[in-house]
C-alpha cells in the first residue's frame, strides 16, 4: 500500500483523527502534547470545533476536550483560541452548527492553523470522529488537512472492527493525497472481544513503518518507544 510520508523537520502541522468516534483522540493528543512540551518543543493545540459540549458555569457550551489539550501543553492560551466553535448538540459539527444556527467560518479555522504554525514547533489539531467528518456541509477534516498542509495521525480504537477501519482510513488518505504521519493503537475503548490482543500485530502489518505503537488504557505518559518513533518519522530535535 503506497503511503505519502511526512517529511521530518523541526516544525510540524498534525491533524489527530480517529478510526471512529470515542477511540481516545483527546487522550492520545494530550499525552503527545505533554511529552512534546516536556522535551522542549513549543506546542499549540487546536480543537477548532467541539460538539457535544455540556454547559459551563456561564451556561454556555464548555469544550472539555479543548480544555484538556490546552492544559497538556499551552495553559496560557485562552480557551476560545483553542476551540473556536464549542457546540452543544452531540452531532457531527456541521449538523450541530445547523441545529444551533451557528455559522462556522472555514477561513477563520484555517487562519488559526496558519497563525499557530508561525508561533510554534508543533500545531496539534484534533478533529471530530473520523477523517471524512464534515465541519460544514461539503467540507471535511480531510479538506482542512489538505488545504492547511497537515499530516494525519490516526488513533485506532482497539476493538472489534478496527482492522477494517484502519484500512479504510489509510486508503482514504492515500486517495486524497494527504500524508499519513502514523497510526497509534488505543486501548481506551473497553472491549472484551478476543480480537483485542490480536489487533496489534495486524495493525502493525497494515500500517507498516507508519505504525507508532500502542497506548494502554490508563497510561499516564506517552510510551518512550512510541515517542521515539514519532520523532523519527516527523521531527528533529
Amino acid at each position: 500500500m503506497k503511503m505519502v510520508p511526512a517529511p521530518p523537520g523541526r516544525r510540524l502541522r498534525l491533524l489527530v483523527t480517529g478510526t471512529d468516534t470515542g477511540v481516545g483522540k483527546t487522550y492520545v493528543g494530550c499525552l503527545l502534547a505533554r511529552r512534546l512540551a516536556a522535551e522542549g518543543f513549543s506546542v499549540i493545540p487546536l480543537k477548532p470545533v467541539e460538539s457535544g459540549c455540556s454547559p459551563g458555569p456561564d451556561g454556555k457550551p464548555f469544550p472539555a476536550d479543548a480544555a484538556a489539550l490546552r492544559a497538556a501543553a499551552a495553559s496560557s492560551l485562552p480557551l476560545d483560541a483553542v476551540c473556536l466553535y464549542p457546540l452543544s448538540a452531540p452531532l457531527s459539527p456541521h449538523l450541530a452548527a445547523r441545529r444551533e444556527a451557528t455559522s462556522i467560518d472555514i477561513g477563520r479555522i484555517r487562519g488559526a492553523v496558519e497563525d499557530a504554525a508561525v508561533k510554534s514547533d508543533v500545531v496539534l489539531v484534533e478533529g471530530a470522529g473520523g477523517i471524512s467528518v464534515e465541519i460544514v456541509e461539503g467540507y471535511s477534516f480531510a479538506d482542512l488537512a489538505r488545504e492547511s498542509s497537515m499530516a494525519v495521525l490516526v488513533v485506532a480504537g482497539n476493538r472489534l472492527g478496527v482492522l477494517n477501519h484502519v484500512r479504510l482510513t489509510i486508503r482514504y488518505l492515500e486517495s486524497e493525497g494527504i500524508p499519513l504521519f502514523g497510526v497509534v493503537l488505543s486501548d481506551l475503548p473497553a472491549d472484551p472481544s478476543p480480537a483485542r490482543e490480536a489487533n496489534e500485530d495486524e495493525v502493525r502489518r497494515i500500517a507498516g513503518e507508519r505504525y507508532l505503537g500502542r497506548i494502554s488504557r490508563g497510561a499516564a505518559v506517552l510510551p518512550g518507544e512510541l515517542f521515539s518513533r514519532f520523532l523519527e518519522l516527523g521531527l528533529t530535535r
